[in-house]
């Protein structure tokens, strides 16, 4: 019997360290000075639960969470699209449109295209 119970806690325990190695993953955008990190949670689809936002010459970053919207995320189809209106000062609004390899930042008046890559 005290085996059967270690056994059973042995999986129980395998299976949350697997689910806790798969919770998240990360996607991101370099381009033009910017790097945008994306905080992949994995539940029943993936969705992005926060984005850490590098200005040009910023190492320290600001993580956005719940201010921003994601208008599209397939990660079949490789279609992400995510809109931020500035509601952080220390973040200018700007819009991310990614339709498979290509990638777009539109901030202030720059648009910067740059290659993005679906691995997570």
């Amino acid at each position: 019997m005290k085996n059967v119970v270690r056994s059973t806690a042995l999986a129980t325990a395998l299976l949350l360290i697997a689910a806790i190695v798969h919770a998240t993953s990360s996607l991101w955008f370099e381009g033009g000075g910017y790097w945008l990190d994306m905080e992949i949670g994995h539940t029943d689809r993936p969705l992005v639960a926060s984005v850490n936002f590098y200005a040009p010459g910023n190492s320290q970053g600001v993580v956005l969470r719940d201010n921003f919207n994601v208008a599209r995320f397939d990660t079949d189809r490789k279609d992400l699209v995510i809109e931020y209106a500035g509601d952080d000062p220390r973040v200018p609004p700007f819009t991310l449109v990614v339709h498979g390899e290509k990638a777009i930042l539109r901030i202030g008046n720059a648009r910067i295209e740059s290659a993005f890559d679906w691995f997570m």
